[in-house]
């Protein structure tokens, strides 16, 4: 699997990121209700300022295919 990651400020010191998590992120993020089985893509916030906080996860993406077209969008690269 081709790694792919972006990321976009959103403000203050937020990044809305897109990217692989740790196992110990997905197990966060499956007490918090996401689907995260440590494998895939995820869309999450980070706190730049901070980078040993932990991130919020958002979402998981369903393929490859999908988290590619956003890293392309955040990034400014049509997709």
């Amino acid at each position: 699997m081709s790694e792919y990651f972006a990321a976009a400020p959103l403000g203050n010191s937020s990044v809305l990121c897109v990217g692989g998590i740790t196992r110990s992120e997905a197990e966060a993020a499956r007490g918090d209700g996401v689907a995260a089985g440590g494998e895939g893509y995820f869309l999450f916030l980070a706190d730049e300022t901070a980078p040993r906080q932990p991130i919020r996860v958002l979402a998981r993406f369903f393929s490859p295919l999908e988290a590619e077209q956003l890293c392309r969008l955040l990034s400014g690269r049509p997709a």
